[in-house]
């Protein structure tokens, strides 16, 4: 009985396994160190270093106003630099400091979190010659 048991426990684990482990990608390792200079970045409030690592123009960045979430457009480093206290907030920067990145199927990665009734996210996406890169920040109903 007890090898029965372990042998089910066995053929378990090798069929569930292999659907919890996150995927390889080409570019994992870059994504790896990408995503450590961006929460050292993050928790340091670098403003000069998070713009680096951006990819502008950015289409859609969640900006939130008085309990008003509005999406607006990044046009480039300067812009991003000049309204940076509303684009990259303090509660940002506290979740980014525990927020798991979760691969996509494309290569792309994403970090999410929950609050206050919230979902919040980055999306970062990799570029030949350049790298990972912040593609989009949103905020959404959970």
């Amino acid at each position: 009985m007890k090898n029965f048991l372990l042998a089910i426990v066995l053929v378990f684990t090798a069929m569930v396994a292999p659907c919890l482990a996150q995927p390889t990608g080409a570019h994992a390792a870059e994504f790896i160190a990408f995503y450590a200079r961006f929460q050292g970045a993050t928790k340091a409030n670098d403003k000069q270093k998070l713009a680096d690592l951006i990819a502008f123009p950015v289409e859609d960045w969640s900006v939130e106003r008085k309990g008003d979430v509005q999406t607006e457009a990044i046009k480039d480093r300067a812009d991003f630099l000049k309204r940076y206290d509303a684009l990259f907030t303090a509660s940002m920067r506290k979740h980014v400091a525990n927020a798991k990145p979760q691969p996509l199927q494309d290569g792309r990665y994403v970090a999410i979190w929950d609050d206050a009734d919230a979902e919040f996210s980055f999306e970062f996406g990799y570029t030949a010659g350049t790298g990972y890169r912040v593609t989009s920040y949103s905020i959404g109903p959970r």
